[in-house]
Order: C-alpha cells, then structure tokens, then sequence
C-alpha cells in the first residue's frame, strides 16, 4: 500500500518522555484515516517490507521512520502486535515527493 505522507521520525515524535508531538499525532490521525479501509489483518507472524520515499533521502536516517510508522499499523488493527514481525525489508529512494510504501506478508 503506497501512504502519500512524509514518515514522522522517531527523533521527532516525542517530547519529553511520553509525550506525543503535534507533528506525530498528525502523522498518527492521518495513518489511522488512510488505514481504515485495509482489509488484510494480520493476527500471527509476519513480515513487513517499508519502501520510503524521500525528498532528502541523504539526510534521513532510515530505521528512525519504523517505530512511529510500523506503531500505526498496529494502531490500525492491521497487524495485532509489532513483536510478532519476524523480519523486514527497509528501502530508501531519493523522490520528488515524501511518501512511503509498505507490504505485509504472512509468515
């Protein structure tokens, strides 16, 4: 499924300790609304490929875009719980426009 959002890093959404950000909660609401048609649920073992498509590609740390985004497809009911993901593929391509890219595949 390809999200057209730019990723919330993991450096950015969270102030303090426990405390969401403005810019996660976007992201976080934006996801929930965009995930609410999915169909595919995922109640066992898993694995995950995230394709991220990125203006400043160079710049961005790849495995801070995870958490938050892999936490809403579990905020989702997409899949029932992150531990149960047994492996992932992560990619990273230099784009005009901040989106990403993510499938789901039984294990």
């Amino acid at each position: 499924m390809k999200i057209m959002l730019k990723p919330v890093s993991v450096n950015r959404a969270w102030q303090g300790r426990r405390f969401k950000t403005k810019e996660y909660k976007d992201f976080e609401e934006q996801m929930l609304w965009t995930l609410k048609g999915w169909r595919k649920r995922t109640n066992g073992n898993y694995e995950i490929h995230f394709k991220f498509h990125l203006k400043n590609a160079a710049a961005s740390d790849l495995s801070n875009f995870i958490k938050t985004t892999e936490d809403c497809i579990v905020k989702a009911g997409i899949v029932k719980d992150d531990r149960y993901c047994w492996r992932m593929v992560i990619e990273k391509f230099r784009s005009e426009v901040d989106c990403f890219e993510f499938e789901i595949k039984d294990l």
